[in-house]
């Protein structure tokens, strides 16, 4: 019964290119061929009623919308008896614009996924639609924990240049604590980045960019540890673990920002100030070592692939129940 439910499920990703949108391939991409569903893209001159005619679908799964006739989609679907299930992966009530192409899409859902109980709670507060969590899967293999550690630290950022604020508010400081660090930069865009550096004094911290590609994982690995500053502000609180899950996965000290959305991981980073973070790693090499391997294991154990797609089929047989 749930094979045949599956089959008659599309999964809709609102994007020419999903493959290039981290968010679409681990929330959407990775689970509906895991578990063999059809994937189709609509974008803004396609037509709701010939996508739904065509298909004939059981039930929809809707990945970010970036057009407002995703909402049509919903819409039509619902009018129709047939279940819809969106995906929210970011959606901060302060980005007036999201929130216009999210409320009616969640109004005409039968279920809302959200990655994070974090986000659960404000499209709760905002809307008071309840929401189901499935959180991002590991994107990559895992890669054996960081050999010794040494100056000049080579450190990472990785994520999209909608995040550059986050990395570019730290360099001041890094530069401040007086270590030589090389920080690679990884991402979609670079002229935030390199327009920065290019006005920037530092004696201290070597900056490089590498673009982002299915294969950043390489680039990653190429260095020791990962920088994940997170501001404690409304955009973040509503972001997936994603980078975290995978920064853990592939064997790097990772450092994080103290937020409360992100505690799951205390044990398993430097949960704090992102130099201070660096200071203590030079001094707790070996306990930095064994925290990394403790988080690479408890990420494999509740963020494989498998795991998170049983989270799926659990909700596919609530739906089969509901019919």
């Amino acid at each position: 019964m749930i094979r045949d439910y599956l089959d008659k499920t599309i999964w809709i990703f609102n994007h020419p290119k999903p493959e290039t949108i981290p968010s679409y391939y681990v929330s959407g991409l990775m689970p509906s061929h895991y578990m063999g569903i059809k994937k189709v893209i609509f974008l803004e001159n396609h037509s709701p009623q010939d996508l739904i005619d065509h298909f004939k679908p059981k039930c929809i799964i809707l990945s970010k919308a970036f057009s407002t006739n995703i909402s049509l989609i919903a819409k039509l679907a619902t009018k129709k008896g047939i279940k819809v299930i969106s995906i929210f992966d970011d959606w901060s009530f302060d980005n007036t614009i999201r929130s216009k192409l999210n409320l009616p899409i969640a109004k005409n859902s039968d279920y809302i996924i959200t990655k994070t109980i974090f986000a659960s709670r404000e499209i709760k507060h905002h809307t008071d639609l309840d929401c189901e969590i499935i959180p991002d899967p590991i994107r990559f293999n895992k890669h054996d924990i960081f050999n010794d550690i040494d100056e000049p630290l080579n450190t990472c950022w990785f994520g999209m240049h909608t995040n550059h604020s986050s990395i570019l508010e730290e360099l001041s400081s890094i530069e401040k604590i007086g270590i030589k660090i090389n920080l690679s930069i990884i991402s979609n865009s670079s002229s935030e980045i390199i327009n920065y550096y290019k006005n920037s004094n530092f004696k201290n911290l070597k900056i490089f960019f590498t673009k982002w590609n299915n294969k950043s994982n390489l680039d990653i690995i190429k260095n020791e540890i990962v920088l994940l500053p997170y501001p404690n502000d409304k955009k973040r609180i509503v972001k997936s673990s994603n980078r975290i899950i995978d920064s853990l996965n592939l064997g790097r000290f990772t450092i994080i920002s103290k937020v409360d959305q992100f505690q799951e991981f205390e044990k398993f980073t430097y949960f704090g100030n992102i130099s201070t973070g660096l200071l203590w790693l030079l001094d707790n090499k070996q306990k930095a070592k064994q925290i990394t391997q403790d988080g690479q294991n408890y990420v494999s154990e509740n963020y494989s692939l498998e795991n998170i797609c049983k989270i799926w089929i659990k909700l596919f047989h609530k739906l089969i129940e509901k019919n």
